[in-house]
């Protein structure tokens, strides 16, 4: 009998023992991603640059989108490219009308974001027909998804790796002893796949903490209720200690409101996609204490580079992935080339200004346009 209670003790004891200690695999992940990118990882230059190319940018109307156009301006500069913006409010007859405007204009190549195709389906089939390169980014669809888009540079496995690595972040700074409520925003769809994969690595890597996925209706966002739905959810809940987000603008006013209540100290944070508003938060100490950084000025060159490669007839290139990024049944996780990140109060330069991505981007892709 009393050998049976010692192997219960011990059992009971290594349970205890690896409840409370990180996930080997979400450490390292974690601190792989901490590290700075040095250079472009997509490194052919492009043999021949094309020459006199109007290109028509369909920009989206969250901030992003504005970040984004500055690189796009700074592309289409370098390469002498006449640059046209189309924008829209996001809704799908404005969609629709903008996509019909650059379809009547004769494009050479079309950049957009995040709406889904079923918006512009007939005008995407338009400019398939007449061999015009399009090339998006936040949607939910592959690298490489077909069917007259020829590039998806944030694909919906990109998303739903930018939650298995906020789930990895919390469980590996917390050494397993989180309790957490995330808090997602599932309409959009891009968006949805950041809950499931944060749901999914959290559970893994974490099985015995706690999690409540909270879901934001788009108008309590838009109408700054925000604070007041997180403020509520941790009063009935008063063991969470983190409160990651789907992406960074939904943190506006969080931190204030926290503090407001005495709640700032119990939580901490992390969001993906963020920018100067949730870099400030890192550096200030202000409940985010993290970020899983998107480089959007160097997204706007990338897309340019794309463009590139397609009018060229040259391959938009597959970089190599690692062991980190490897996800079953997620082949396309970082393969158009962007730069990763965990930002940090200590890898932040300047919190007012985008995160570069890689330093020097700018001149590093004119090297491989044989720009001098």
């Amino acid at each position: 009998m009393k050998i049976k209670n010692l192997i219960l003790s011990l059992i009971v004891l290594n349970f205890s023992a690896l409840s409370t200690y990180a996930d080997q695999l979400a450490e390292d992940r974690v601190n792989y991603f901490r590290k700075s990118v040095p250079d472009l990882i997509i490194s052919e230059p492009i043999k021949t640059i094309p020459k006199n190319i109007s290109v028509y940018y369909i920009q989206c109307g969250v901030p992003v989108c504005e970040e984004i156009k500055q690189g796009i301006e700074g592309a289409t500069k370098a390469l002498g490219w006449k640059l046209n913006i189309i924008t829209h409010k996001d809704t799908p007859d404005t969609v629709q009308q903008a996509w019909q405007a650059v379809v009547d204009s004769n494009p050479d190549l079309v950049l957009a974001s995040g709406n889904p195709r079923e918006f512009f389906e007939d005008q995407l089939a338009i400019l398939e027909n007449r061999n015009v390169p399009v090339v998006v980014w936040s949607l939910p669809e592959p690298y490489r998804p077909g069917k007259g888009l020829d590039a998806n540079l944030l694909s919906g496995d990109d998303y739903y790796f930018y939650g298995v690595l906020m789930a990895d972040y919390i469980v590996s700074e917390s050494n397993g002893k989180a309790d957490t409520i995330f808090f997602g925003l599932p309409l959009f769809p891009v968006l949805q796949l950041v809950s499931e994969g944060f749901e999914k690595e959290y559970k893994r890597a974490c099985p015995t903490c706690n999690l409540k996925i909270v879901p934001i209706d788009i108008m309590d966002l838009i109408n700054g209720k925000v604070p007041q739905v997180v403020i509520s959810e941790l009063q009935v809940n008063p063991n969470a200690n983190w409160i990651p987000f789907a992406f960074g603008g939904m943190l506006f006013g969080v931190p204030e409101a926290l503090e407001a209540v005495d709640l700032a100290s119990r939580v901490s944070s992390i969001s993906q996609a963020g920018g100067p508003l949730n870099f400030n938060f890192i550096a200030n100490g202000a409940v985010q204490v993290a970020e899983v950084g998107l480089a959007s000025e160097y997204l706007g060159w990338r897309a340019i580079d794309v463009g590139a490669r397609l009018i060229s007839g040259q391959d938009i290139g597959n970089p190599v992935s690692n062991q980190f990024v490897k996800i079953q049944g997620r082949p396309d996780v970082l393969a158009a080339g962007l730069p990763l990140q965990i930002l940090e109060k200590n890898s932040l330069n300047d919190p007012n200004k985008l995160w570069p991505g890689v330093d020097n981007f700018q001149n590093k892709f004119k090297i491989l346009w044989g720009i001098k």
